[in-house]
């Protein structure tokens, strides 16, 4: 908890981080927790199928695909659900048979983990140069340079020269 001697704006800023970081905790903790126990057979066979591609397709699952080695697929998961297979003894019994490219999600080691880790660097990443970004640039933390000087001056200069005219070319008209 902040110190009761922060700012407003520290204060709110703490909040807002506290309330994004308790967002992404829930958002992981929802993503790993595992929704199976509730599942019915047929509801189990066929996220099975939903998670098999193809291996004569392309880019079709196992459930989307007529070829003939789908529904050999479609079989044998059910079968081996029947017989009390696990998820992970029909996955692993299915890479034997076919190869990594059964796999609709790449395996989440060695170099196919890059695809899910890049992801969450970038978004990190993201994350860190916008905090940095924003940070630098918030009202009154920096100093005007001589730059800033210098075209300050320019439109106070062109600004007087304005108003002279116009009061110059008001007391003609008048």
């Amino acid at each position: 908890m902040p110190s009761p001697s922060l700012s407003l704006t520290a204060r709110l800023r703490f909040i807002v981080w506290m309330t994004i970081l308790a967002a992404v905790v829930t958002m992981m903790t929802v993503a790993v927790v595992d929704r199976t126990e509730s599942e019915t057979t047929s509801e189990r066979i066929g996220r099975l199928n939903e998670s098999f591609a193809c291996p004569t397709c392309d880019g079709e699952t196992v459930a989307e695909s007529n070829a003939a080695v789908s529904a050999t697929i479609r079989q044998y998961i059910a079968d081996r659900v029947d017989q009390g297979a696990s998820d992970e003894a029909i996955r692993n019994e299915l890479l034997v048979a076919y190869g990594t490219e059964v796999l609709t999600n790449p395996p989440a080691e060695g170099f196919a983990s890059l695809v899910w880790i890049l992801p969450v660097v970038a978004v990190l990443l993201g994350v860190v140069v916008l905090g940095f970004v924003f940070s630098r640039h918030r009202a009154g933390d920096r100093e005007p340079t001589d730059e800033d000087h210098r075209l300050a001056e320019m439109v106070r200069n062109r600004v007087m020269t304005t108003q002279t005219e116009e009061h110059l070319g008001g007391d003609r008209r008048g």
